[in-house]
């Protein structure tokens, strides 16, 4: 399968709220979590051209609500995609939160839906689903999110995991039909809430001929579901881009050189239950990180999450991106360390290569549509 080349293409960039660095082995390069830190990646990835940034939700990482309304209220264009953590709030609770946030920011939320971390992270917070049980919590939870934002009549609910009588959400979502919907994962029970429910399916990294086994499964399972060609599909990719491919990959060994053995060590230990993760500590064991000419997974050794980077000059990251872009991907959600200076760099240098394909156009239909005036 392959794209128009020409496809509309959409960035997004990540803020740590965890804190920052030029280089995990080097203490002086550490640079707290704080809102100036924030609003400093805010603002760089907003200048850059990306659309969105996105907030993590992790134990040791600032609560990501109340990060995103700040950063919001410090920026002008860019949008917040803000997890949708099922369990952790009720559907209606959830609904109120979003449609406030897009009525407040005029359409700058979108919703990321995620089912992790689980195990000893997750009983920590009080909750103790299964891995398939939190897809079911997360389909009936978006289900019910959809249907307090689009129904006329008041909604009532008996199901497995939640009740609702005559539930009502006020303000009505600014963007129409409501704020889209993003996830990520490769286990069938993620893939079919996403082909079910997501309007941007994200995979992390991986050597593009198996993401486009990954995208023909996930757009079969949304045929089912009478959906195959509203979802869209993207990568989620670290980047280290130098103005040539020798800087680059200095750049990309320096972030990792020395990395203190506890770090390591904890990482390997995290997000056991995610079938995602799993397979980032696999692409984690390929001869000096590299698993394709300019995919690079040493970053894998010291986060979790998306740990694949594509290092090297302006051309060769273009160039890496579009191999993605042929095999059907038009969404790409991006980080790089340190995050301000890398989304400046990557607006500078990268941005302009795909001059005249990047969108503004919301991802969901015009604000403008008639709403239900239930």
């Amino acid at each position: 399968m392959t794209s128009d080349t020409a496809s509309q293409l959409r960035f997004g960039w990540f803020i740590p709220t965890i804190g920052d660095t030029s280089a995990f082995g080097d203490p002086n390069a550490t640079m707290k979590p704080s809102l100036e830190l924030f609003t400093d990646i805010a603002v760089a990835a907003e200048a850059a051209g990306f659309e969105y940034t996105l907030v993590p939700v992790q134990t040791m990482c600032y609560e990501a609500w109340v990060t995103c309304a700040m950063v919001a209220a410090r920026t002008t264009r860019l949008k917040q995609l803000i997890a949708v953590r099922a369990g952790y709030m009720l559907p209606a609770q959830l609904a109120k939160m979003f449609t406030t946030f897009d009525k407040l920011t005029e359409g700058r939320v979108y919703a990321n839906l995620i089912a992790g971390p689980g195990g000893g992270e997750q009983a920590a917070d009080g909750l103790f689903y299964a891995h398939d049980e939190r897809y079911e919590v997360m389909d009936e939870t978006v289900t019910l999110m959809k249907r307090l934002w689009t129904e006329d009549e008041p909604v009532t609910h008996h199901g497995k995991h939640f009740q609702i009588e005559n539930g009502i959400v006020r303000p009505r979502p600014y963007q129409r039909p409501h704020p889209p919907f993003y996830i990520g994962g490769t286990s069938p029970a993620a893939k079919d809430v996403g082909a079910k429910h997501a309007d941007v399916y994200l995979f992390w990294g991986d050597r593009p001929e198996n993401i486009v086994k990954q995208i023909d499964e996930v757009r079969s399972i949304a045929q089912g579901y009478g959906r195959d060609q509203s979802i869209k599909f993207g990568m989620r990719l670290q980047v280290v881009v130098r103005e040539t491919e020798e800087e680059a990959w200095e750049a990309a060994e320096a972030i990792i050189e020395g990395a203190p053995k506890i770090l390591t060590d904890a990482i390997k230990n995290l997000w056991s239950e995610s079938q995602a993760n799993t397979r980032m500590k696999e692409l984690g064991k390929a001869k000096d990180y590299r698993i394709d000419r300019h995919l690079w997974s040493g970053l894998t050794t010291i986060r979790t999450g998306a740990g694949v980077a594509i290092v090297g000059n302006p051309r060769q990251v273009a160039d890496t991106l579009q191999e993605f872009i042929d095999i059907g991907c038009t969404e790409f959600c991006l980080s790089g360390y340190p995050h301000a200076a890398e989304a400046e760099r990557f607006g500078k240098l990268v941005m302009p290569l795909f001059e005249g394909r990047i969108t503004s156009e919301p991802l969901v239909a015009s604000a403008t549509e008639p709403v239900p005036t239930a």
